[in-house]
């Protein structure tokens, strides 16, 4: 489950900002993979965080962070698959305003998946698939706050934590659920007792932003 720490420090956007500078390739160049994060994070600079408002635009970019560590390059990217994989290695790190706001934006962050991994400059191009639905966005994103919910009520209880089946989990998350949608006023009533501490953050910068996220 990954750290609050591994959200951006300042010294990795004045690293964006360097290579911002150097993308301007002559025509048929390519990149090295290492420089295959960095290179899609200029992209948002450049394209979707000038769209988004407020806290959506570090939230966002925090989010594609996540993924672009959690998602190898060398191999098709199926959609489900990869917003599943982000969702649980952030796991409870965040609060669910969090979630609520990639919920928010997901159709312009997949539109901007789509548009931009596969045009990066890689020897091996990336393939996006599988464009993730509305229905789909619900469940997914519902079963990791259901299972966010339980870590968290288990938490440092070794009974209850024999107790847990799948079963109260189901039913958390169909409980999160109205019409096939997420609830979140339901998800803040459910979230109310599970006091999320930004003190716990690594960095000045992710505390400051965890401040901002809980008050959303």
């Amino acid at each position: 489950m990954v750290k609050q720490g591994r959200f951006a420090r300042s010294s990795k956007m004045k690293q964006i900002k360097a290579i911002r500078k150097r993308m301007h390739q002559p025509a048929g160049r390519t990149i090295h993979p290492d420089q295959f994060q960095d290179f899609v994070l200029v992209r948002y600079g450049l394209t979707l965080k000038k769209r988004l408002r407020g806290i959506d635009k570090e939230t966002v970019q925090r989010f594609l962070q996540e993924l672009l560590v959690v998602t190898p390059i060398d191999q098709t990217w199926a959609l489900p698959t990869i917003l599943r994989a982000t969702l649980r290695s952030i796991g409870n790190k965040v609060p669910y305003q969090f979630y609520r706001i990639v919920t928010k934006e997901w159709t312009e962050v997949q539109h901007f998946l789509q548009r931009e991994i596969p045009a990066v400059p890689l020897e091996n191009r990336i393939l996006v698939t599988d464009p993730v639905s509305d229905n789909q966005l619900q469940e997914i994103v519902s079963a990791e706050l259901a299972g966010n919910t339980m870590v968290e009520m288990v938490h440092d209880n070794p009974a209850m934590q024999k107790m847990v089946t799948d079963e109260p989990y189901t039913t958390l998350q169909t409980n999160l659920l109205n019409d096939g949608k997420i609830d979140w006023q339901k998800v803040a009533a459910v979230s109310t007792p599970i006091h999320f501490d930004p003190e716990v953050a690594e960095d000045a910068g992710t505390r400051q932003w965890l401040e901002q996220l809980i008050k959303e």
